[in-house]
């Protein structure tokens, strides 16, 4: 299979970092038009020719997004002209979003024993096989978009937020870990925390649309389920407890929102559409729809909302959560709160 709207795209790589790869019908005479190509150790321009494009919504060849990454790259280029070569070398000179990914991950992964040259290969491999992998590295990079204010373009997103990267770096992981090749799996985790301070086992699952706002110090543990659109601030611990095996870590429904250094603990359920408070220690399930806060988290109500993880307000300090939780308090003194009975009011 191959990856999306890329008829040119080859993934082949040269034996040594330090090689620039050019690709069949071009010259030497030609590739020295861009000498600073030869700057960066891996020059992801191939000759291999991919299958037809994989996702029915772009069956034309169109992908959007890829091609707003490119606009945004030739503009940023010419307002920063010493930032070109490294727009050029990351996604001008790529013919696809798989492609480009897979430089930028390689590059910023690279150690003295994994060469960029072998991570690129093992990434673009993977991600033009992985019909599931290419559209969540696009709904991922859509969720940073849409959700984090700070998050200036497409482009932005892909050659410099961490949480994006090290997201779509697990992906590949996770795929290699279902392969059998868990050691290569757990070089990457150990890589990519690192490089990015965020631990994310390979052996987790997590779903699409998924926002790690700044990520530092986030970690996964190795049986934790994410759902799809749900949002995730940094120094959030998704840990299990105790020495047993098996299912030993949290499962978080779809378009949950966990606030900055939130930590949950043990194989508990957090519900869907719930939002937890920046600090909090969850211990116990929490219903889907319902707000808690605190250490140990209590709840102090519940959302209107389909899907908080898109509004990311999380900090039970904000009047918003004040006023929840004074209507909950006045509103049903002596039990305990249904969905629907305390309003959002900001």
């Amino acid at each position: 299979m191959a990856c999306i709207n890329c008829k040119n795209c080859d993934f082949s790589l040269a034996s040594s970092p330090s090689t620039v790869m050019i690709p069949a019908g071009e010259d030497e005479e030609t590739v020295d038009e861009f000498p600073f190509q030869r700057l960066f150790p891996v020059y992801a321009k191939g000759a291999l020719k991919p299958e037809p494009v994989l996702l029915d919504f772009i069956n034309s060849g169109y992908d959007p997004i890829w091609e707003a990454i490119r606009e945004e790259a030739k503009l940023e280029a010419e307002k920063e002209p010493i930032l070109s070569s490294f727009l050029y070398a990351s996604i001008l000179s790529h013919d696809c979003l798989e492609q480009a990914l897979g430089f930028v991950l390689a590059n910023r992964l690279q150690s003295p024993t994994l060469l960029a040259t072998q991570l690129m290969d093992i990434f673009c491999n993977v991600i033009v096989h992985d019909r599931c992998i290419q559209s969540s590295i696009r709904l991922d990079l859509q969720a940073f978009k849409d959700r984090d204010p700070a998050c200036l373009s497409y482009s932005s997103a892909i050659l410099h937020l961490k949480g994006y990267l090290a997201l779509q770096a697990y992906r590949v992981a996770h795929n290699l870990w279902k392969q059998g090749r868990q050691l290569l799996a757990l070089a990457l985790q150990s890589r990519v925390s690192e490089v990015f301070g965020i631990d994310i086992h390979p052996a987790a699952r997590i779903g699409k649309g998924i926002l790690l706002d700044h990520g530092t110090g986030v970690v996964i543990g190795e049986t934790a389920v994410i759902g799809d659109n749900v949002s995730i601030l940094h120094g959030v611990t998704l840990g299990g407890t105790g020495k047993k095996t098996g299912d030993r870590h949290p499962n978080i429904g779809d378009g949950a929102l966990l606030g900055a250094c939130v930590t949950i603990l043990g194989s508990i359920r957090i519900g869907t559409g719930a939002m937890v408070a920046a600090g909090s220690l969850v211990l116990k399930d929490v219903p889907s729809y319902s707000m808690v806060a605190g250490n140990p988290a209590k709840l102090i109500g519940f959302v209107d909302e389909q899907d908080p993880s898109l509004t990311i307000e999380h900090d039970a300090t904000t009047e918003f959560f004040r006023n929840v939780a004074v209507a909950y308090r006045e509103t049903i003194p002596n039990g305990v709160a249904e969905k629907g009975d305390i309003k959002k009011r900001i």
